[in-house]
């Protein structure tokens, strides 16, 4: 944690903090973008509509581009602190000249990357209400019990150690631009596979909507600060017993 604290007030820490507010900003500034929370709430429920039917009910009330944008902006509110550590060394191993164009690759493929995942998240959760017939209330413990399972799993803290892994950035040529590319697809990639829980909760919670997505953001920044660890399973409400 002491490394976070030593990069406030230089390298990328500030222009993220930025990016990070204007989102917070913007979620609860602006009335045109607070589809998320509208997203949330406006699933049928259980008995309205089953199949194919209930799910372009789902598209009727929320169209795919809106809840695409609702996507972005859920990301630039809660992920930018996350990439203060992979940044800070993409700006560092950069040449000065060639900073900023290897910062645009890595953003390009680390938003690609939650983009997708983000389409396959939401498809997942109206299939899960819209098929299965869930409710809300339902759909939201369902995910809270998958939520505290891969939090406690080795897989999360694989893919947890894999968010610090730093690789070679070549300086020139196509080398340096597949890299920085490359970089940002792989910690996008470990970056899912860590969070993905915690970005579905807030999804599922119309009542409470920001405030679950705050914690589920700084539980993420916390984690991201922890060392890496062995592979095995975690139990991060278990009480350790000392003799």
């Amino acid at each position: 944690m002491g490394y976070y604290l030593r990069l406030l007030g230089r390298g990328a820490v500030p222009w993220l903090l930025l990016a990070s507010l204007t989102g917070w900003g913007w979620l609860l500034g602006s009335t045109a973008m607070l589809s998320v929370p509208v997203f949330c709430g406006s699933v049928p429920l259980a008995g309205y509509a089953l199949g194919w039917r209930g799910i372009e009910q789902v598209l009727l009330f929320n169209p795919p581009l809106r809840l695409l944008l609702a996507w972005w902006l859920m990301l630039l509110a809660m992920t930018p602190l996350l990439l203060v550590q992979p940044l800070t060394y993409v700006w560092r191993r950069s040449l000065r000249r060639k900073r900023w164009q290897a910062v645009v690759l890595f953003v390009l493929g680390y938003v690609t990357v939650w983009t997708l995942s983000g389409l396959l998240l939401l498809s997942l959760l109206v299939l899960a209400q819209v098929w299965l017939g869930l409710s809300t209330t339902q759909s939201l413990m369902a995910a809270l019990l998958l939520c505290l399972l891969w939090q406690a799993s080795p897989l999360k803290q694989r893919c947890l150690n894999h968010c610090h892994v730093q690789p070679r950035i070549s300086a020139f040529g196509l080398d340096f631009i597949v890299d920085c590319l490359r970089f940002g697809l792989s910690a996008g990639a470990w970056c899912v596979g860590s969070c993905w829980p915690l970005m579905l909760l807030p999804m599922l919670t119309s009542q409470g909507h920001v405030t679950l997505m705050l914690l589920c953001m700084l539980w993420m920044l916390y984690e991201r600060w922890q060392r890496p660890r062995l592979v095995r399973w975690y139990w991060p409400l278990a009480l350790r017993w000392r003799p």
